[in-house]
């Protein structure tokens, strides 16, 4: 899996058949939005099934410019010269000293994926295509690249020959009616340079699942205090509530004692379909303190009261986030998302329908929800070294990420 991280990197950055690599980007970005390679992964709603993950290439661009796009596409994807030693040496090196500074200063992502690592298979792929463990990889890899650059290339190559199929071949288009005729006579044209390899990759990816509650320190001098969870494990269903639990959670209890009391720059919460739930710090002076606040999150529930007028205003609050007016590449970006988790128009309608409708008794059924979340005890701190060792107690494992 790291090696896909690495792929995705490389992919459009190293020179092809007919570009250097220079030559390459400058053509992509004068006759196109710009031609990217990335990972998605999607978690089907029913439990039980285990997440997709797939390898997209993402382009925008003018209808007139539709078969250039998948021209260039094609070039990067059929011709990329992946034995460039000297280039992927510089991109490897590029990548760890990105990835770290990135772990460091969007502490809060790096805290609550690593938590959910504990539990999750998905974030554990996503660790190690863009995470932690990522990191590990292209840290070892421009430490020892002499040794490993020969397996690095044969494995990139025989990535590409598992990855690029026409059986794994699959498009999703945001465009108008003139578009989509234009997209028809790229496609056929494209779709005749993807060759069956034959290779099918044996078992899949399998994680070992461990809750390691991790303190990684680095060279800062503030934490990023996470703690996550799953609620299907108890039992518990999504309920469009959770949303505006998650509004009430932001502006009231987390906002007073995280960031009010305890001086964090933020605090931030969620609850996904799929049952995943986070709580982490943003630039938080404190650590143990913010624990023990998380802790709390039950009984403030249980205790919360509101008016119709108040309800009123965390509903309209919440609705204000989902109901939004969206670009056409977010459009295309939420209905391929809702067609990979099997998400449906009549699910999104009963989540604002539930929205609408719930009073502060909803609210309240739901501590028990977030107890059972945190009784499963997920914590990953990013902060100072200094911090960690006071509450070395917390962690089971202490490294270092600087």
């Amino acid at each position: 899996a790291p090696y896909l991280g690495v792929l995705k990197s490389v992919l459009g950055y190293v020179d092809t058949e007919h570009f250097t690599y220079p030559e390459l980007f400058n053509e992509i970005n004068a006759n196109t939005g710009g031609i990217m390679c990335g990972i998605q992964e999607f978690n089907p709603k029913k439990k039980g099934e285990k997440f997709q993950s797939k390898f997209g290439v993402k382009c925008k661009m003018l209808y007139p410019k539709m078969g250039f796009a998948f021209k260039m596409i094609e070039e990067i994807l059929g011709t990329s010269r992946l034995d460039d030693e000297k280039r992927l040496y510089e991109i490897i090196a590029q990548q760890k000293s990105r990835v770290q500074m990135g772990l460091a200063s969007a502490g809060h992502s790096t805290a609550m994926l690593r938590a959910t690592t504990y539990f999750s298979e998905m974030a554990c792929f996503q660790d190690a295509v863009s995470g932690v463990a990522y990191y590990r990889t292209v840290a070892d890899l421009e430490a020892h690249f002499e040794e490993k650059k020969d397996e690095m290339i044969a494995t990139l190559k025989e990535l590409m020959e598992f990855i690029f199929q026409p059986e794994n071949f699959m498009v999703s288009i945001t465009c108008t009616e003139e578009g989509y005729a234009y997209l028809e006579d790229s496609l056929k044209d494209f779709a005749k340079t993807l060759q069956s390899s034959g290779k099918i990759l044996e078992g899949g990816l399998n994680f070992q699942l461990e809750q390691k509650n991790e303190g990684l320190a680095t060279a800062g001098q503030v934490q990023y205090v996470a703690q996550t969870g799953n609620f299907r494990i108890g039992g518990y269903k999504y309920d469009g509530a959770l949303r505006i639990l998650r509004t009430i959670l932001g502006y009231e209890y987390l906002w007073k004692n995280v960031r009010e009391k305890g001086g964090a720059y933020g605090c931030m919460n969620g609850f996904k379909r799929c049952g995943d739930v986070f709580f982490v710090s943003y630039r938080d002076p404190k650590l143990k303190q913010t624990l023990d606040t998380y802790v709390g999150i039950p009984e403030f529930i249980r205790g919360f009261e509101a008016d119709e007028k108040g309800m009123t205003k965390y509903i309209i609050g919440t609705i204000s986030g989902i109901d939004t007016p969206l670009t056409p590449s977010a459009q295309g970006g939420l209905g391929l998302s809702a067609y990979m988790n099997g998400v449906s128009e009549a699910d999104m309608q009963k989540e604002r329908d539930q929205i609408l409708d719930a009073t502060d008794a909803d609210i309240r059924k739901l501590a028990d929800l977030v107890e059972c979340v945190l009784n499963q005890k997920n914590i990953c701190v990013v902060g100072s070294s200094s911090a960690i060792d006071e509450c070395k107690d917390v962690f089971g494992h202490i490294e270092d990420l600087s």
